[in-house]
């Protein structure tokens, strides 16, 4: 019996220790808290006074700061992303979805602003023409891709050019077959 009431003495004390040190924890945390707010706003204040004396600068940090409560979300590095994009697509000649290449990237299926930021990457490598598409399927610029687009594609410089200068009314054919040896009979 002894031994049963010291064991429970000891963990009475325990648990009024662990409240003890959580009402400390929280009062250290509460300290700090203030300080770095009084910290925050004397920084303020001396940004103010610098603006005031030697000119304004853009106070955007500042505000957004200010209005996340001093606490600023940090922006995930998407350094070579667009890059690995590219290299996507052009390991796929057939052809590859959005859906794909943010799985081949490895990017995570939570990371919506990622998503969003592959579909801003496809628009600009669209754009530089780096990048054809065909419906919702990316395809390399060297590629034709689908077989029933291919002939189409192929088929309208051709008729263009033949509509507007055919190679026999043209003044310089002659010459120029001549000229390079190719289709001379002389």
């Amino acid at each position: 019996m002894a031994l049963k009431s010291a064991l429970n003495a000891e963990m009475k004390r325990l648990k009024g220790d662990a409240k003890g040190l959580e009402k400390k924890r929280a009062e250290l945390t509460a300290d700090i808290d203030k300080k770095i707010a009084e910290n925050a706003r004397k920084q303020e204040m001396l940004q103010d006074f610098m603006d005031a004396t030697f000119g304004a600068k853009p106070k955007a940090a500042a505000t957004r700061s200010k209005a996340t409560g001093g606490t600023r979300r940090k922006r995930k590095n998407r350094k070579g992303v667009k890059q690995r994009v590219l290299n996507a697509i052009n390991a796929s000649a057939a052809g590859i979805k959005r859906k794909a290449i943010i799985q081949e990237i490895g990017m995570a299926s939570s990371d919506e602003s990622g998503h969003q930021y592959v579909s801003n990457t496809l628009r600009a490598l669209l754009d530089e023409g780096q990048i054809e598409n065909r419906g919702r399927v990316y395809y390399p610029k060297s590629s034709r891709g689908a077989s029933e687009v291919a002939p189409s594609t192929a088929a309208e410089p051709t008729t263009e050019n033949s509509t507007t200068t055919p190679a026999s009314d043209s003044p310089d054919s002659e010459s120029t077959s001549g000229s390079s040896g190719f289709g001379s009979q002389h």
